[in-house]
């Protein structure tokens, strides 16, 4: 069976770092669900520790409005 163990004063940091990236870009690319993504990789992050938080993070980026250009149609 494999472990990761991070200690709490460097596990709490990080989770509420990544929590506020997510919600900051969230907001940025108006998701109005952008404060239940960062619950949901904080809680994450200690629920199974540390692999909870890369779940809801790559799940979070694969569900996250794409940043581009704007679509134009062309005229017949």
């Amino acid at each position: 069976m494999v472990e990761i163990t991070i200690p709490v004063f460097l596990a709490v940091p990080l989770a509420l770092l990544g929590a506020a990236w997510i919600y900051r870009d969230a907001s940025k690319r108006k998701m109005s669900t952008a404060d239940m993504w960062a619950v949901g990789f904080f809680v994450g992050f200690f629920v199974p520790p540390f692999i909870g938080g890369l779940v809801v993070y790559a799940l979070y980026l694969r569900k996250r409005n794409r940043r581009g250009g704007t679509v134009y149609t062309v005229p017949e």
